[in-house]
C-alpha cells in the first residue's frame, strides 16, 4: 500500500528522538544530524532549503525506521489494500484530535478513499503503543470500509448538546467492538475488557450493575455491530437496555423506561437533558397529564418545558 507521511510529523518526531538520546547522554544522532542538516544553509538559497530539509528528515526518519513500522501494521490488514487509496500518516495537534477518517483519494474517478491516521509525534517514542494505536485505528478504518458495517459520516445528534453526548456514546460502542474483536485475533489493542467495561459502565450508572455486566458481555463478543446498531443505543439508553431481555440475570429491570439525559420526553418526543423530579408527589400535575395521554405513568417521565406548561395550564385555571 502507498503511504505518505505528513512532514510537520516527520520534522517533530525526528526532533523528539533527538531530545530523548540527549537527555540519556547519546549525542551520536544529534551529532549526524547536524552534520547534514548544516552545510544546508552554506550550500543552497533561502527558497530551496525547505526542501533539502526534508529530504533530509525523511532519510532520517527511514534510517529510524518508523516507515517500516508502520507499514507492517498496515499489513495486518490485507483488506485495505484493495478498497482503499493508499495512506497518509498526518500529525495530530492534541489527543482528541488523533484518530482516523477516510478523505477524497487522489484518483477521484476509481471512488476509493484514502485512510488517513492523526498520531501526536510523542507517540513514536513508544513503539509499543504506537503499534497498538495505529492497529486500533486501523481496524475503524476496516469498519469504515467494510459493507457490512454500513458506515456512514452524518450528524449524530439535532444540536450540539446532544451531538456531543451520542458521540461519546458511540464511540464508546465502537471501541468496545474494535478492541473485542483484535483482541480474540491474539492481537494487542489499546484496552483490555475491564477497562472498556469501565467506559461502558460510566456513561449508565442508573442501570444495575449486573444489568450492566450482562449487556457489556453480549456486545463484547458481537461479531456483527453496525454503524446503524451503534447509533440507535448511543441515541437511545432503551436500545441498550433491551440487549439485556431474556438473560439470566438475578437484579432484573423495573418494567419502566430508565431515564437519562438526552432521551425523548414521552409527551413532547424531544430530547430533553432536564428531567422533572419527583413529579409522583404532584398529585394535580399527574391527574392532568394523564388526562391528555392516559397511558402516561410518573416512572415515565416528563421533561421540564412539559411540566412548565402543565403548571401553567394550573395557574390560568
Amino acid at each position: 500500500m502507498n503511504l505518505e507521511f505528513d512532514p510537520s510529523l516527520i520534522e517533530e518526531v525526528i526532533f523528539g528522538e533527538l531530545k530523548a538520546r540527549e537527555e540519556k547522554g547519546d549525542f551520536t544522532l544529534t551529532l549526524e544530524y547536524h552534520s547534514s542538516i548544516d552545510p544546508v544553509y552554506e550550500n543552497f538559497p533561502l527558497d530551496e532549503r525547505p526542501s533539502q530539509f526534508k529530504k533530509i528528515e525523511w532519510d532520517f526518519f527511514k534510517k529510524l525506521e518508523y516507515p517500516k513500522l508502520i507499514k507492517e501494521v498496515f499489513s495486518e490488514f490485507p483488506e485495505l489494500e484493495e478498497k482503499s487509496a493508499g495512506g497518509v500518516i498526518a500529525k495530530a495537534v492534541n489527543n482528541f484530535d488523533e484518530g482516523s477518517y477516510l478523505t477524497k483519494g487522489m484518483n477521484q474517478e476509481s471512488g476509493q478513499k484514502r485512510i488517513v491516521v492523526k498520531l501526536l509525534p510523542e507517540r513514536f517514542l513508544d513503539i509499543p503503543y504506537l503499534k497498538k494505536l495505529v492497529r486500533h485505528e486501523l481496524t475503524h478504518a476496516s469498519d469504515m470500509l467494510s459493507d457490512s458495517y454500513g458506515y456512514r459520516d452524518e450528524r449524530l445528534g439535532g444540536n450540539p448538546m446532544e451531538e456531543s453526548i451520542v458521540k461519546e456514546r458511540y464511540c464508546v460502542f465502537w471501541d468496545i467492538y474494535v478492541d473485542s474483536r483484535l483482541i480474540r485475533k491474539g492481537k494487542e489493542t489499546l484496552s483490555d475488557k475491564d477497562i472498556r467495561y469501565n467506559e461502558f459502565s460510566a456513561l449508565y450508572k442508573k442501570i444495575p450493575d449486573e444489568v450492566k455486566m450482562a449487556i457489556f458481555d453480549v456486545l463484547w463478543q458481537d461479531e456483527k455491530l453496525t454503524h446503524e446498531k451503534i447509533l440507535r443505543m448511543a441515541r437511545d439508553v432503551n436500545e441498550v437496555i433491551k440487549i439485556s431481555d431474556g438473560l439470566p440475570i438475578k437484579h432484573t429491570l423495573k418494567k419502566k423506561k430508565t431515564i437519562l439525559p438526552g432521551t425523548q420526553c414521552p409527551l413532547c418526543q424531544f430530547r430533553t437533558y432536564q428531567w422533572m423530579e419527583g413529579i409522583e408527589q404532584d398529585e394535580y400535575l399527574v391527574n392532568e397529564i394523564k388526562k391528555d395521554f392516559p397511558d402516561w405513568e410518573p416512572e415515565d417521565g416528563v421533561c421540564g418545558q412539559c411540566a412548565e406548561a402543565y403548571k401553567v395550564r394550573k395557574t390560568v385555571c
